[in-house]
This record gives C-alpha cells, structure tokens and sequence, in this order.
C-alpha cells in the first residue's frame, strides 16, 4: 500500500475521525525532536521518519491504525550547543502526551501507542505512559521507539545505520552534498566505551562526543540498506500491532 493509504488524523475532518473510530484498533503518536544531525541529515530526522514509518504502518494495516500528528520537539538538551536544537523540559514532554492522549480518549480512542525516533526521549516517554496510565487508565498505553523493531539495530548518530534509514523514510531531509565520517573526540572513543558495556550512562553533552554531531560514517549510507532496515521494522511492528490488540480486549 501506498502512504497516501495511511489513516492520517490531521488531514481528516471531523466527521471522518467519526466514522473511522469504530474501525481503529490503535492510535499511533510519533514522538520525535528537532536536533541536529550533524552535517548529514536535517533537524527533523527524529519526528519526521517517525512520523513517516507510523503512517507507513497504518498504510499497510488501512483502516486499524489513526496517525495521530506527531510530536515535533523532545528531550534534546545534550545538543544544544548546535545551533537549531531545541529541546523540552521532561515536565513539558510528558505533560504535552497526557493531554493529548486525554483528547483523544474523549473522542473514544482507546488504545494508544508511542512510536518514538529519538533515544534520548524514552525515558520521559516511559514516565508519560505511567501518568496516563494512571490518570486516564486507557485499554492500552506503550511507548516504543520504531528502529528497536529491526531485526538489525541503529547503533549510530547521523552516521551510516541512521542516514541510510533516512534515504528511505524521508530522502528529501538528507544532504548528499555534506555527507561526513563523525569527528569523535577522545571521550567518545575511550571513556564513552567503558560506560556502554557497564550500562553506566552521564549527562555529558553531544559536542563533548563528537565535533560535527555525528558517530559513524554517512558516506558509506545507502537507500538499500536503509529499505531492509526500515522493512524488517515494518514487519515486526505490523506482526506486534496483532498480539497487543489480542491482549488488550476493549471492554464495552
């Protein structure tokens, strides 16, 4: 199916959203943020492939999944200092997702699923499933990041793994002409190691890792490899998507 397919909330109107609600099993919020990519990718990597695999998804399960508008900003404050990054307080992050989620349960959606493209947002993301949860109590509230679904995992930063998913999620935010190997600092290469293979995480900020903002090599990125990533994520997903509806009976 094409994405033209995919069940989009922001396009509908209102008394389409009605007529398709009794058809929607699960509600899918892309969760994103506006950060730097280093030389290679726009801003919007995070929010936009996100929001373009969700309404990938929803295009190949037309009409059991609503694409709910996608949450553009997150928790970037270890990259601020490059210029365009903006980032949310944890507060805002999760409060904004409650609210949205509560507006929605009004309408009578209810099952919700946080499909994530940034690292950095999981633990806020975790922390708003807790609250609405608790405060609104829906048939089903997770949160998950789209790359943890491939069967090969997206270890880099604007590097070969991730601008290579952005070839094929969304080709016009790469920019072939800037395509660069990461400036990885001694940090990055010697005491960063240490802390990955302890689960010892430090909130240093991303220019102390790398000076372009990148880990890996974009150079060596790919539309193909981006495609087989970005099918087995697709695969995965759509296969999880069945097991949570057959977990989660609504009750009426």
């Amino acid at each position: 199916m094409e994405d033209s397919q995919a069940l989009v909330l922001a396009h509908m109107s209102w008394p389409e959203v009605a007529a398709a609600r009794d058809q929607v099993e699960l509600v899918l919020l892309p969760v994103g943020a506006i950060e730097q990519h280093g030389p290679n990718i726009a801003l919007c990597m995070d929010s936009a492939a996100a929001d373009a695999f969700c309404k990938r998804a929803s295009a190949r399960l037309n009409p059991r999944l609503l694409v709910a508008p996608a949450m553009p900003w997150g928790i970037s404050h270890h990259h601020l200092n490059f210029p365009g990054s903006i980032s949310l307080s944890e507060d805002t992050f999760a409060r904004v997702l409650v609210d949205v989620v509560r507006s929605l349960s009004g309408h009578g959606f209810q099952r919700f699923l946080m499909v994530n493209g940034h690292g950095g947002n999981i633990p806020a993301m975790n922390v708003a499933a807790s609250m609405i949860r608790e405060s609104l109590n829906p048939a089903f509230i997770g949160a998950s990041t789209y790359f943890e679904f491939g069967d090969v995992p997206l270890t880099d930063h604007a590097g070969e793994g991730e601008t290579s998913v952005a070839l094929e999620l969304i080709p016009d935010m790469v920019k072939h002409d800037a395509l660069a190997p990461g400036e990885e600092t001694e940090l990055a290469t010697g005491f960063r190691t240490s802390m990955q293979r302890y689960g010892v995480s430090a909130p240093f900020r991303f220019d102390e890792y790398t000076r372009n903002g990148a880990f890996g090599d974009a150079r060596d990125a790919t539309a193909e490899r981006g495609a087989e990533m970005v099918t087995s994520a697709l695969n995965n997903f759509c296969s999880f998507v069945d097991e949570l509806v057959a977990a989660t009976p609504i009750v009426e």
